[in-house]
C-alpha cells in the first residue's frame, strides 16, 4: 500500500503537490497523510507581549487549521481522504520525523520556486528534507 506524506503551508505549490498526489492514488490503493509543520512560537516581539500562552497556541492552530481547509476541500471532492496531523518545530525536520511515524513510502511537496540563487541564500526545505529523507521525495512546482 502507497502511503504518501504531502505538507501543507498553505501555498499554490503545496496544492499542486497534493493534487499530484491524489492523481497517484487514484487508480491504487494508498493513504494520503497531510502534515502541517509551524515554527515554534519564540514569544519576543510587539505581539508576543500581548498575547497569553494559550492565546498564542489557539492563534497558532487557528492559522494551521486555515492552511488545511482548502487541501481538505480538495481531496473531498477528489473523493478522497487523508490523515491530518498539526505539529510544531523545524519544517524539514518535522517532515522526516512523521514519515517515519506514519510508515510512509513518498513525500509529495510543493517548492517555493526561489531558485538556486533564493535556495543558497535563504536556505531550502525542500533540499533540506531530500538529504534528510530514507523515502523518495516528489517536488511539484
Amino acid at each position: 500500500m502507497l502511503r504518501i506524506l504531502v505538507p501543507i503551508d498553505g501555498s499554490a505549490n503545496a496544492l499542486r503537490a497534493l493534487r499530484h498526489a491524489a492523481k497517484i492514488l487514484k487508480n491504487q490503493n494508498g493513504a494520503i497523510h497531510l502534515l502541517h509543520v509551524r515554527a515554534p512560537y519564540d514569544g519576543y516581539g510587539m505581539v508576543g507581549a500581548y498575547l497569553s500562552p494559550s492565546r498564542q497556541r489557539r492563534s497558532a492552530d487557528d492559522a494551521a487549521h486555515t492552511a488545511l481547509r482548502p487541501a481538505e476541500a480538495l481531496l473531498k471532492r477528489a473523493g478522497l481522504s487523508a490523515s491530518t496531523r498539526i505539529v510544531t518545530g523545524e519544517v524539514a525536520r518535522g517532515i522526516v520525523t512523521e514519515v517515519r511515524r506514519q510508515r510512509c513510502n513518498a513525500i509529495v511537496m510543493g517548492t517555493r520556486g526561489l531558485g538556486a540563487i533564493g535556495g543558497l541564500v535563504l536556505g531550502s526545505v525542500a533540499t533540506e528534507v531530500i538529504h534528510l529523507a530514507k523515502v523518495p521525495v516528489t517536488l511539484v512546482k
